[in-house]
């Protein structure tokens, strides 16, 4: 990215409405312009549809970085299977960090099967996460066209990680490449 791009960046963080305060929310505080989200597990894929595209419509929809967690995770690929090849260059960065397995949804049109990423993309799980087993989050990275992580710290990296500097220096990275 040039750097007049980095000062237009918007950060939409998409988080699983159950989970407790967490990493996400401290990012939230760290960058100059944050939109936020929460997605319930339990709804459906039409639901996370209108839900992401509602929240991607309050970005600048120039240049956006996206980080979902958990049930967010799906909701922003079954958001991104409907859209315009437009929006889907528009982000210009992206990470699923702990993709729930409990929350996966199938529909008639294999949404979450079929939705695709464009650009630098990343999907990043803990050592021994039961709710992202590694192998299944393996199999997400390279059918939605994501690089795979394990990330230094284990479980399903929903704690405080104190603001998961790991991860923030990703998403640096994969901007500045």
């Amino acid at each position: 990215m040039r750097s007049n791009e980095l000062e237009d960046l918007n950060l939409l963080l998409i988080r699983d409405a159950a989970e407790a305060p967490m990493w996400l929310d401290r990012w939230a505080l760290s960058y100059p312009t944050v939109h936020t989200l929460s997605v319930n597990a339990h709804d459906n894929i039409e639901t996370w549809q209108a839900s992401v595209a509602q929240a991607w419509h309050g970005t600048n929809r120039h240049t956006v970085a996206v980080v979902a967690h958990g049930s967010g995770a799906l909701a922003l690929m079954a958001w991104l299977y409907q859209a315009d090849i437009l929006t889907q260059k528009a982000l210009r960065a992206t990470i699923l960090a702990a993709p729930s397995q409990s929350a996966w949804r199938e529909d008639a049109h294999h949404t979450l099967l079929r939705a695709r990423l464009n650009g630098r993309a990343a999907v990043v799980v803990g050592a021994n996460d039961e709710q992202c087993p590694a192998e299944w989050a393996r199999g997400l990275a390279h059918n939605w066209g994501a690089r795979f992580f394990t990330a230094p710290q284990a479980g399903h990296l929903n704690g405080d990680l104190h603001g998961w500097q790991w991860g923030m220096k990703l998403l640096q990275e994969m901007l500045l490449s």
